[in-house]
């Protein structure tokens, strides 16, 4: 009898031992990403995006609601993009081929907040959250120098040997070659490249070379799952070191899902990230500009009254004609009537001032707008203009074309922010 049991374990020990081992890893692996403190979690994910935890090199891959923690270091592969949701609330969207290192992602204002991240290869955009401030508690680091935030909307790339930046909203502060430069609302531009040696070319405009956060190949095909890990069946060895080059990636095992429990936990660990993401379509860029804690048409639905946009925190306007100065602008929106009565414009070149007059509805995206009257000097003009509501209706975002009617090569245009007084 003794001698049967020994037989039945040596015939099926090798049996057992993998089961237990194909139970035991994935528990095992997700043990060690607990150990990390969280950072936030993945709204969306397209393609090859991989987490790498420096404390223990396991991989994994990243999909809808996998939470990522402060020991990560996060890739997006070619033509692969994520969105994380950090746990003050902020929102990155990663491009293809970007690694990003969380170093330090803790707490959830910006008394106790610290944040130390660094961009690798690649670029983000990103809404930051509840920790900003100074260098102190916010830090970016980048190849060529570290950026600091008070409070902001921005995008940073690097390309080859070049970092591109672009102050969507508030200010940042890059400290280039212990010199700070700031972009944004606080400095005099809100645009600038800086090369891998320190030189600073400020823009009027956003930089033309910025890729967009969602490659051509996925803005066309939307039948594919968002989360949908590619399945390269020819991976290479690791990731290439050199900034010029592509990132390929290299999955050492099956993507780890977590369990009932670690979910939960996760979940409890993690402070209020606000409002999740429910349907299966990443946030596009022109969403990122007014992406907000609510829904907007809840907002919308919940503000009453009349509010006067009359403070312009953000110009970058150009005209055909030459430099343009003394710049006035003010939205009436009556939150009440659901519509805007009455929006101006007014701005001069060296062949006179630019004035558009205009009006129109509110509706769940922001606003409807057309321009009724518009000119130039003496000359009638004709144009369009775009506005969305930002930073949870405080603020309009937004853009406009002119040009004059007889003679349509003289174009006016620009982007703005106004906020309440």
């Amino acid at each position: 009898m003794i001698s049967k049991t020994r037989t039945v374990w040596q015939l099926f020990g090798p049996l057992r031992q993998s089961a237990l081992s194909a139970v035991l890893l994935p528990c095992l692996i997700t043990a060690q990403s607990s150990l990390a403190a969280p950072a936030g979690k993945t709204l969306m994910s397209r393609g090859q995006v991989v987490a790498t935890a420096t404390d223990s090199e396991a991989q994994r891959a990243l999909k809808r609601r996998s939470p990522v923690f402060d020991v990560d270091v996060v890739n997006t592969g070619q033509q692969s993009n994520a969105q994380l949701r950090m746990q003050d609330g902020a929102l990155i969207a990663l491009k293809e081929n970007t690694q990003l290192i969380i170093s330090e992602y803790s707490g959830s204002s910006e008394e106790d907040g610290s944040v130390v991240m660094e961009l690798v290869t690649g670029g983000l955009r990103t809404i930051t959250g509840k920790i900003k401030g100074n260098k102190d508690n916010y830090q970016l680091k980048t190849p060529v120098g570290s950026i600091g935030i008070r409070g902001t909307h921005y995008e940073v790339e690097w390309q080859g040997d070049t970092l591109l930046l672009a102050v969507w909203d508030g200010t940042i502060e890059v400290s280039v070659n212990d010199q700070p430069l700031l972009l944004g609302q606080e400095g005099n531009y809100s645009f600038a490249s800086v090369s891998q040696s320190g030189e600073v070319t400020t823009l009027l405009a956003p930089p033309q070379q910025l890729s967009r956060l969602t490659p051509p190949s996925q803005a066309t095909s939307s039948d594919s799952e968002p989360d949908a890990q590619t399945d390269q069946s020819d991976t290479s060895s690791g990731l290439d070191e050199t900034a010029s080059e592509s990132t390929s990636l290299a999955i050492a095992q099956a993507p780890v899902a977590t369990t009932p429990t670690s979910q939960q936990a996760f979940e409890t660990a993690l402070p209020d990230v606000g409002r999740d993401i429910s349907d299966n379509d990443f946030i596009s860029e022109e969403s990122l500009d007014t992406f907000g804690v609510e829904p907007i048409e809840d907002l919308i639905a919940e503000r009453t009254g009349t509010a006067l946009y009359t403070v312009l925190e953000r110009s970058e306007f150009s005209s055909s004609a030459g430099a343009v100065s003394d710049i006035q602008m003010q939205i009436s929106v009556d939150f009440d009537t659901g519509t805007v009565p009455q929006g101006v414009l007014s701005f001069s070149d060296p062949q006179g001032e630019w004035f558009a007059a205009f009006n129109g509805l509110i509706d769940a995206n922001g606003m409807t707008l057309g321009v009724n009257f518009a000119s130039h000097g003496q000359n009638l003009a004709e144009g369009t203009i775009e506005t969305l509501f930002s930073d949870e209706l405080s603020k309009l975002r937004g853009s406009f074309n002119l040009n004059e009617i007889d003679q349509p090569d003289v174009t006016a245009s620009g982007l703005f922010t106004l906020s309440q007084p």
